[in-house]
């Protein structure tokens, strides 16, 4: 009797153990402050449904894993949950998120907190936008909240306030999203009953509000009420976000930027000071026919001194050495606008050192952003390798774009201004040689007009 009063009373012992320890811990893990969805692997009684979804390593320095998931338009899932959702959370209850993601190329990447329709079924709010929150512009996910208009290539981290957005609501589990092209990458999602439970966590931002789109069984975008598969095909589509893909060409692109000031500015300025109007204006032309028609030396000067220009200069020799014959006044006015016309083509030299040094720059760039990209490779093995790789090397031909952008408007200047600055010389030349042709047809002429400017002054 002695032995079985004994076995039974540790067997109630055991019972009573067995009944205490887990409310115990479960009331523990409830009244914790924050609660790990994800965080280098699924949160315990939870599992996945739909596509594998690996994980290698992590997206921070205090983080291991991450959930890897390929392009598909059937997310992959963590299920078995069942987290309340309230505005004044209480043990086992919470209000804010915060999660982490990076999509290598593509347009839209996004994640949807699942829900049990029966409970929620009175929640206009998480109806209105899916429960939903994602990034980038694309026609796969148009119903949700809108975390960045950009599909950045590396990671980013967000805190959100799931009350405000969403209302009370019962979280069973979320749903990772990645449409075609291109494969994700999701960490840290975290539930806390405030924000001050998340550690380096960053601010809650504002974000922007789209419209619904509905989804067959298979996760196929419905439209009209049928699949489409030629509208998914189109979707594929890439389109790139030119602004971003700038910013994410690295240090490399700040000395391009400063070589694309400088050829604005010296193009600007080339432009103006090389004009007709400088080297050979058309106004002094006709001023100096008309006085040496009438013999008029002294007007011809005035006109030269009104109108300054390469063409004064040289004219204005000829007529004040008029006497020293016609071989002399020719070499030397000829010497004067060759001298002002080389001044004028070494000012657009620039333009053409820009031009060659530009793409230099940008592939030097991008064979820096090869060698990252060929690194990133080795670092994470054959898995999401190709979309790594592909993703860097496109980042990194955007210095060689961006040397050529610069390169060839400015080539195409400084071609432009040096032909007009030959063809003013080529003009230049001409009125030079009509002038002396005018002036040294006869002595008795040459001989008049030294005369008269005498008498002048």
């Amino acid at each position: 009797m002695k032995f079985n009063s004994k076995f039974i009373f540790l067997a109630n012992f055991l019972i009573l153990g067995m009944t205490i320890f887990p409310a115990l811990s479960m009331s523990a893990q409830s009244n914790r402050p924050k609660f790990e969805i994800f965080n280098d692997s699924i949160a315990n009684g939870s599992n996945w449904i739909g596509q594998d979804a690996s994980r290698k390593g992590g997206s921070s320095k205090n983080s291991t894993h991450y959930i890897y998931v390929k392009p598909s338009y059937s997310p992959a899932e963590i299920v078995g949950l069942s987290i309340p959702i309230r505005e004044n959370p209480g043990p086992g209850e919470y209000r804010y998120i915060t999660f982490a993601w990076v999509k290598w190329g593509g347009e839209q990447i996004g994640i949807k907190l699942l829900n049990d329709p029966s409970i929620n079924s009175r929640n206009q709010i998480g109806k209105k936008f899916d429960y939903t929150y994602y990034a980038g512009k694309g026609d796969f996910i148009e119903k949700g909240i809108q975390l960045d208009d950009h599909i950045t290539g590396k990671w980013m981290v967000f805190t959100r306030d799931l009350w405000k957005d969403f209302g009370d609501f019962t979280l069973t589990g979320t749903s990772f999203i990645c449409p075609m092209p291109r494969d994700a990458g999701f960490d840290a999602v975290i539930l806390g009953q405030s924000q001050d439970v998340f550690n380096n966590a960053p601010a809650i931002l504002p974000s922007q509000v789209t419209e619904s789109i509905a989804f067959d069984n298979d996760g196929n975008m419905v439209l009209d009420g049928y699949f489409e598969k030629e509208a998914i095909e189109e979707m594929q589509g890439v389109d790139i976000d030119w602004a971003s893909q700038i910013k994410a060409g690295g240090v490399w692109m700040y000395p391009l930027y400063f070589l694309a000031f400088l050829a604005l500015i010296i193009g600007i300025q080339r432009s103006i000071t090389s004009r007709g109007s400088v080297l050979a204006p058309k106004k002094l032309r006709k001023r100096v026919k008309e006085n040496l028609r009438t013999r008029n030396v002294a007007g011809a000067i005035e006109a030269c001194e009104k109108y300054p220009s390469t063409l004064a200069k040289s004219l204005t020799f000829i007529f004040e050495h008029i006497t020293a014959g016609r071989e002399a006044v020719s070499q030397t006015a000829g010497d004067i606008a060759v001298r002002d016309v080389r001044i004028h083509l070494s000012r657009i030299y620039p333009l053409s050192i820009i031009a060659s040094l530009s793409p230099l720059l940008g592939l030097l760039g991008t064979i820096v952003g090869m060698i990252e990209a060929f690194g990133l490779v080795a670092l994470y093995g054959d898995e999401g390798g190709s979309a790594i790789l592909s993703d860097s090397i496109s980042l990194a031909l955007i210095t060689t774009a961006a040397g050529l952008i610069i390169a060839i408007p400015c080539i195409a200047v400084y071609f432009i201004i040096k032909n007009r600055i030959m063809r003013l010389a080529s003009v230049i030349e001409v009125e030079i040689e009509n002038v002396i042709t005018d002036l040294y047809i006869n002595d008795n002429r040459i001989g008049g007009l030294t005369n008269n400017r005498t008498e002048e002054k």
